[in-house]
């Protein structure tokens, strides 16, 4: 039943890919104050052996859906931003199982109030969680898979406010500093609250509120009408000290082989104290289907 699913989702997306070759879906329903790029994605790899015996391997698949939205309009007074990434992914491998790789809801909306053509104030707020349980796997003494929750939906829930001021010397940069409150929630009946709780007070907290500095650098550059780039710089200091530092470095590579398909090369680096003192990094390089919306 799965793999007749993803045929089918497979197929409708190559079809609406190759009605939509030469320009995005919805590109005529545009309002002409505003820009958008909008491309949704499925990407696929499968590896099986059967009684294979020239050299070793294991049999895998690993699915990724994403969506990526960024919409600008644009008024006399003020810029209004929206930018929805979201992403689900899972991995199997034999004598594994199936393991999530990929878990994200992002959403933030921005206004630009353009006191001068470079430099703009602005308010702003951001969403973040994901779409479903995230596990520690780990084995008993007997060698069974114990799998332990430790994030799903709304645990953790990130919800960020902001007012600032921005710099935007051309197109392809800007940089932004504000004001911010990062607020951390767990929603009720969740497994986990290590990501609220103050392991200093007895009382489990399911809800946390840090105020501080946010940081966000952006940069965006066309190699040619195939190849892209994109960087995205943030960083948010709580007032509590400048070791309270939580930051996300995330950079994309896109390059266009065909109306359909796209070859993209990845690499992020995060850093949040409250999960660990380590940095964390991830990097992915995948070909998939793209259907692009704008």
């Amino acid at each position: 039943m799965k793999k007749s699913l993803f045929a089918i989702v497979s197929a409708a997306l190559i079809s609406a890919s190759a009605a939509f070759a030469n320009g995005g879906m919805f590109d005529k329903w545009l309002p002409e104050n505003t820009t958008a790029d909008v491309v949704a994605a499925i990407k696929f790899t499968r590896m099986q052996f059967s009684n294979w015996k020239f050299e070793d391997g294991t049999s895998s698949y690993t699915w990724l859906f994403t969506y990526d939205a960024d919409l600008k309009s644009h008024w006399a007074v003020a810029d209004w931003r929206n930018k929805l990434n979201l992403a689900l992914g899972y991995t199997w491998t034999d004598g594994l199982g199936k393991r999530k790789s990929s878990d994200k809801i992002f959403y933030e909306t921005m206004g630009d109030f353009n006191a001068s053509e470079k430099i703009k104030p602005y308010v702003g707020a951001r969403f973040e969680s994901q779409f479903t349980r995230g596990y520690d796997y780990s084995e008993d003494a007997d060698g069974n898979e114990i799998k332990t929750t430790v994030s799903h939906f709304m645990a953790p829930g990130y919800v960020t406010q902001m007012a600032g001021v921005g710099y935007f010397p051309n197109d392809n940069f800007s940089t932004r500093l504000a004001f911010a409150n990062r607020m951390t929630i767990t929603a009720d009946g969740s497994d986990t609250y290590l990501y609220s709780d103050d392991t200093d007070t007895r009382k489990i907290e399911k809800f946390k509120n840090e105020p501080g500095l946010e940081s966000i650098t952006e940069f965006k550059y066309d190699f040619s009408e195939i190849v892209t780039f994109k960087s995205r710089l943030w960083a948010f200091i709580n007032f509590k000290g400048f070791d309270e530092i939580d930051g996300k470095w995330e950079n994309l590579l896109a390059l266009s082989l065909s109306p359909l398909f796209e070859f993209q090369v990845s690499y992020d680096i995060a850093y949040d104290k409250d999960l660990d003192k380590d940095s964390q990094h991830k990097n992915v390089i995948l070909v998939g289907v793209t259907w692009r919306w704008f």
